[in-house]
């Protein structure tokens, strides 16, 4: 009789199983849901292309999610929407393909849209959703302007795990283009970040809004990875791609050196500015980049002493235990606005080795009035440094260097020698 029993019981439990495997709730509880996971569609997918008809869906006719490609842009075809949802702590996309062009469904949209009897397959290398019957109209804008985090990657990951990333927005930080040599557009495609072994390509459409615009050295970038292959539908050997949004998903964007910098100060001859005052000439020398004021500094070439970069002798020292402000300044204009200055500091190996501060200022009104950017700098050793500034300036403008005159070195006060070198403009590709 137990065993009668344990038999019925576990009978019973196997069709309690069954039955609910069937159903689509609500992860809530409740009645079945017209609307099913994005991630349980893609699970479907073996390979083959996949008609997606109710039964599979467990009794659902819908999908739900947020627009992640712009209309407005140019960098999609009209007739595709990107879109991504969150289900259970998974992060799924899928491209939509219609019959018809989108006319009014844009980035961050909430949408529903009418899946049933849609195909799912991949169509040159990208999963997609399409079929004779898949138009607009079958999609429902249930909110709009809605915030789409993307999730932050490095290369290297999105590279090594890009399926689970496909269709959904990501982000990558400080991307390199190896490949440039400068005045690059955006249009077509360029190698993103520097690992050889790393080959994701940034996509840009020739009819994107942003197509023509100058490519940066270094930025962060929203995009979207994406599969394509030319001549098959597999994936497994289709190009990575990674599709910005739009013009506004490129941020921190550093624009290439400026012609024939760095200045590494190497062009006028120490004895050209060997005071650490010179009224007759105004403090001016004139090197590779144009001329530059250097009050209270020099032009040092002192061999193990002044800090140089490696094929360079010389170096702008400024004096020490000054009341009054020493400055390195351009007295020429840059016409293509700054996105970064970057140069090299230290203090020069004399006597005590006592630290100083500095500030980075700029000029767009050739000089009249300085603006300063970030935090005063104060370098504490001899070691050589590289000060990094990122600053957003259109326009023409030209920098300097303020050097505090902070007065004579107490045990409070530390006003010692500085050395400058490799002084380094970006231009702003905004």
């Amino acid at each position: 009789m137990k065993t009668i029993n344990k038999v019925l019981f576990t009978s019973l439990l196997g069709l309690a199983f069954l039955s609910s495997c069937k159903k689509n709730h609500y992860e809530s509880g409740g009645e079945i849901s017209p609307i099913i996971y994005m991630s349980f569609v893609k699970a479907l997918h073996n390979g083959d292309d996949v008609v997606l008809a109710k039964e599979k869906l467990m009794g659902a006719t819908q999908i739900a999610g947020v627009v992640i490609s712009d209309r407005t842009s140019g960098n999609f075809d009209n007739n595709e929407l990107v879109v991504q949802n969150t289900a259970r702590g998974k992060v799924s996309g899928l491209i939509f393909k219609f019959t018809d062009n989108n006319t009014n469904i844009n980035y961050g949209d909430s949408v529903k849209i009418e899946i049933e009897n849609c195909v799912l397959g991949r169509e040159n290398g990208a999963m997609k959703v399409k079929g004779p019957n898949l138009n607009f109209a079958k999609v429902t804008k249930v909110a709009s302007n809605k915030e789409v985090t993307p999730r932050l990657v490095s290369l290297t990951q999105l590279y090594s795990e890009f399926l689970n990333y496909e269709n959904t927005l990501v982000q990558v930080l400080n991307v390199a283009f190896p490949d440039l040599v400068g005045g690059e557009t955006y249009a077509g495609e360029v190698k993103m970040g520097e690992e050889s072994n790393v080959f994701i390509y940034l996509s840009t459409k020739t009819t994107a809004s942003f197509a023509q615009k100058s490519l940066p050295l270094l930025a962060s970038f929203k995009g979207i990875p994406t599969y394509y292959n030319a001549n098959s539908n597999y994936y497994n050997t289709a190009k990575l791609q990674f599709k910005m949004p739009n013009e506004r998903s490129a941020f921190n964007e550093t624009g290439a050196a400026y012609a024939n910098f760095p200045e590494d100060f190497e062009l006028a001859p120490a004895t050209s500015k060997a005071s650490y005052v010179m009224p007759a000439i105004n403090d001016v020398a004139t090197f590779k980049t144009g001329a530059w004021r250097i009050y209270q500094g020099i032009i040092s070439n002192v061999v193990n002493v002044d800090k140089y970069n490696p094929s360079g002798k010389q170096a702008i020292r400024m004096k020490d235990q000054l009341s009054e402000d020493a400055f390195l300044e351009m007295r020429f204009d840059l016409l293509s606005g700054a996105s970064k200055v970057t140069f090299s500091y230290g203090v020069p190996n004399v006597g005590s080795i006592t630290a100083s501060t500095f500030d980075l200022e700029y000029s767009q009104n050739e000089g009249v009035t300085w603006v300063k950017v970030g935090q005063s700098v104060t370098n504490a050793g001899k070691d050589a440094q590289e000060a990094v500034f990122n600053v957003n300036v259109s326009g023409k403008v030209r920098f300097r260097i303020r050097k505090l005159g902070l007065g004579l070195n107490t045990s409070t006060v530390s006003n010692g020698l500085l050395n400058i070198d490799d002084f380094k403009v970006f231009q702003n590709v905004n």
